[in-house]
C-alpha cells in the first residue's frame, strides 16, 4: 500500500506527495519549520539524545561539549562568539534546571527513548536546550 501524502511536519519541511519521481526537492525556509523543530515531540527526544550524545562524546569543558555538538549539527567549528551566545545558553537554562528539578525531569522525559542516566538531569535538560537550538540553525537542517 502506497502512502498518498508525507507525515504532516514533513510537508512543511516541502517534502513531495510522493505520487511522481521528483529530482529535487525546493529549498525553502519557513517560520513554522522552525516551530516544528523547537516543538515537535520527535525534534525534541532527538535534541535530548542529541545532548546525551555531546556528554558522552565530549570529555572537556562545558565550551569543549559545545563545540562537539556544534560539529556533528553543522560539520563547521563555530565561531568565538557562537560559543559565548551558546555557553551564556547552557548557563541559563542550568541555572534554571537546577531551581526547577521537575521541570527537568520533564524535557528527560519527552518521547519514547529513555534517559540513559550518564549525567545530572539539571545537566541534561540544559545541554537539550542547546542541542535543540543547533538543531533549529539553518546549517542543520538546511540544504544549500
Amino acid at each position: 500500500i502506497k502512502r498518498g501524502s508525507p507525515p504532516p511536519s514533513l510537508v512543511t519541511f516541502d517534502a513531495t506527495a510522493r505520487e511522481i519521481c521528483t529530482i529535487k526537492r525546493e529549498n525553502t525556509s519557513s517560520p513554522l519549520q522552525s516551530l516544528i523543530l523547537l516543538n515537535d515531540v520527535q525534534f525534541f527526544e532527538a535534541s535530548r539524545v542529541f545532548a546525551e550524545r555531546i556528554f558522552s562524546e565530549s570529555k572537556g569543558d562545558i565550551k569543549d561539549q559545545i563545540k562537539h555538538g556544534f560539529r556533528l549539527a553543522t560539520s563547521r567549528f563555530p565561531k568565538e562568539s557562537e560559543v559565548i551566545l551558546l555557553n551564556e545558553l547552557y548557563q541559563n537554562q542550568l541555572g534554571f534546571y537546577r531551581k526547577n528539578r521537575a521541570e527537568a525531569y520533564k524535557v528527560l522525559n519527552v518521547g519514547k527513548s529513555k534517559y540513559n542516566g550518564l549525567a545530572r538531569a539539571d545537566k541534561v535538560a540544559a545541554m537539550t536546550i542547546v542541542a535543540n537550538t543547533l538543531l533549529n540553525l539553518n546549517e542543520s537542517y538546511y540544504k544549500y
